[in-house]
């Protein structure tokens, strides 16, 4: 199945998700959660975070590298997201979090990983193989809130952000629009509020793997105290995606009031993304698959395969040696 079509299929994935087995649950009263994972499993962790901004009364951490925080410890709740089970720096982070006996739960489709987690009865959540690991965000996502839901952390409406998933045809008609303005243009600023930072990482990062070209974020309101004063100067980027969380929130209001009307001044071009949903899960989920889409159209438009990773494998294959 190409890239393009495991993206299609992400209503499908989620639904598949949902009735995935927890094998060898485990009960835990956290202290704190921590996300352990890179690259397209990563950005599950931030998204989590992002989700229980407002309705987890623990704080939740992000770990993007083999090193743990001293603060993980006994008591911790650790969730540990590989989609391939072969990512050298989670697995360092694993044994390590499992030395300091906090509760960790993997999630991973096979690999190391795997084994680890069923040699020594981890909780854990086997995914479907054969998907690349940016396109298995609806199985590593929804599995992770499950496991969230079966603790009694979180329980969030999941069924719900479904529905943005569903109309793929409107979808992909927004994202071959959003490819063209990306075609013809420089480095692109991605810009959201602070609520949705996490899917403006995972739209660069979607323009990084899948269209090979770089891009920048930038989060509101901070970025209005430093990224802002960049556009002044002739080294600045000439196009900017406006993720418009299509609310009545403040930051929706200084995004379409200020931001944009201020770039345009700049001479700056504007695309609007606005993210549709009743939910935060549903808007992270509409703008992910409009931003897997987007790139994987720009990738094609430049005559390049956005399933290749070769920069990737080679830092991989290094970190092995």
């Amino acid at each position: 199945m190409k890239l393009r079509e495991q993206i299609e299929a992400w209503h499908d994935l989620a639904l598949k998700a949902l009735e995935l087995e927890i094998q060898d649950f485990k009960e835990v009263k956290p202290n704190l959660v921590a996300f352990i994972g890179l690259g397209g499993s990563g950005i599950v962790g931030d998204f989590v975070k992002a989700l229980c901004y407002d309705v987890l009364d623990l704080p939740v951490y992000i770990v993007k590298e083999a090193r743990l925080p001293k603060w993980v410890k006994e008591g911790s709740l650790v969730f540990a997201i590989s989609y391939s089970g072969d990512t050298i720096e989670t697995l360092i982070a694993v044994e390590d979090a499992v030395r300091r006996g906090s509760v960790v739960y993997v999630i991973t489709s096979n690999g190391e990983l795997l084994d680890y987690a069923e040699n020594r009865k981890l909780p854990r959540v086997k995914l479907d193989e054969g998907y690349a690991p940016r396109a298995a965000l609806p199985l590593m996502l929804y599995s992770c809130l499950n496991i969230l839901k079966a603790l009694g952390l979180v329980n969030l409406d999941v069924e719900r952000s479904l529905e943005v998933l569903k109309d793929v045809k409107d979808n992909k008609a927004v994202a071959e629009k959003l490819a063209q303005g990306l075609l013809h243009n420089s480095i692109p600023a991605i810009i959201a509020d602070a609520r949705f930072e996490a899917l403006a990482w995972r739209f660069k990062s979607d323009l990084n793997e899948n269209a090979k070209i770089s891009a920048k974020c930038e989060i509101v309101p901070e970025s209005m105290h430093n990224d802002i004063m960049g556009y002044e100067g002739n080294r600045k980027p000439t196009l900017a995606v406006v993720l418009n969380a299509n609310d009545q929130h403040l930051y929706t209001k200084i995004l379409e009031e200020f931001v944009e009307e201020h770039l345009r001044e700049l001479k700056v071009l504007v695309e609007e993304l606005r993210l549709k949903g009743r939910d935060m899960l549903a808007k992270l989920m509409y703008g992910s698959q409009i931003s897997s889409l987007a790139s994987i159209a720009l990738a094609e438009k430049q005559g390049i395969s956005p399933e290749a990773t070769v920069s990737i494998a080679k830092y991989k294959e290094r970190l092995r040696k």
